[in-house]
């Protein structure tokens, strides 16, 4: 039997298991969401707590397997028509989809006051926009340190627009790129370390390519560290 292997193979049966998947993930959130509307008055704490978390790691889950679709289109063209997406409202719902996320690892999200809709406009494929900036967040959080606060902004610069998470980082061990033939478990390690649980920021970058930008990271002199998806804004014609 011939091998049908091959990187090709390998992202169209990612990107079956990512549609597959799809459906039991909007199951369980449609039905923890009933469940949600009926609590009966006074249940416990420890109940509510219990569906809190169970409605977050649905999110965390939906979140992981549009990761799986966006690595298995890596190196082909965004699939949505470019169309004028609002980096500040984009900015603000991916607030809200990654509140729950953010409150159990005890981070504040805040959108940078300064900014209005419709100030920060860009011509792009919308999923792939609103994924890489959920990403973005999402690796922000995971790096912050608990009982800190993550600032998103977004400005325009020339012809170009960026987004940014500034947070003050929690302290991480390096961990040393593993030697070839490494077992599994140290390169897991590696993998987690540069790129966070779930390869946030590798599918930043994934999609920041697609969408013709990219991504940027630098450390600010007082501590806080920066992420910059950087997209391309051709003028509107």
């Amino acid at each position: 039997m011939s091998d049908p292997g091959g990187d090709a193979s390998l992202e169209e049966l990612m990107a079956v298991m990512a549609h597959d998947l799809n459906n039991p993930i909007a199951a369980l959130i449609t039905n923890l969401s009933f469940v949600e509307s009926s609590l009966a008055p006074g249940t416990g704490t420890e109940a509510v707590e219990a569906l809190g978390d169970a409605q977050m790691l649905c999110d965390v889950l939906r979140r992981l397997t549009g990761n799986l679709d966006l690595v298995a289109r890596r190196g082909g063209p965004p699939s949505g028509a470019a169309a004028a997406c609002d980096l500040v409202l984009f900015g603000r719902e991916a607030l809200g989809r990654l509140g729950k996320q953010a409150a159990a690892a005890e981070v504040d999200l805040v959108l940078d006051p300064a900014l209005r809709h419709g100030e920060v406009m860009v011509r792009c494929d919308r999923g792939l926009c609103a994924r890489a900036i959920d990403n973005l967040i999402a690796f922000g959080i995971e790096r912050a340190a608990p009982r800190t606060a993550l600032v998103l902004s977004a400005a325009r610069d020339g012809a170009e627009a960026r987004v940014e998470v500034r947070y003050t980082p929690r302290s991480y061990h390096t961990v040393d790129p593993p030697p070839t033939g490494a077992p599994p478990a140290q390169r897991r390690r590696y993998i987690q370390a540069t790129y966070g649980r779930g390869l946030s920021i590798y599918c930043v970058r994934v999609a920041a390519t697609l969408l013709g930008g990219r991504l940027d990271t630098t450390h600010e002199e007082d501590g806080r560290a920066r992420l910059c998806l950087v997209a391309s804004c051709p003028e509107e014609r």
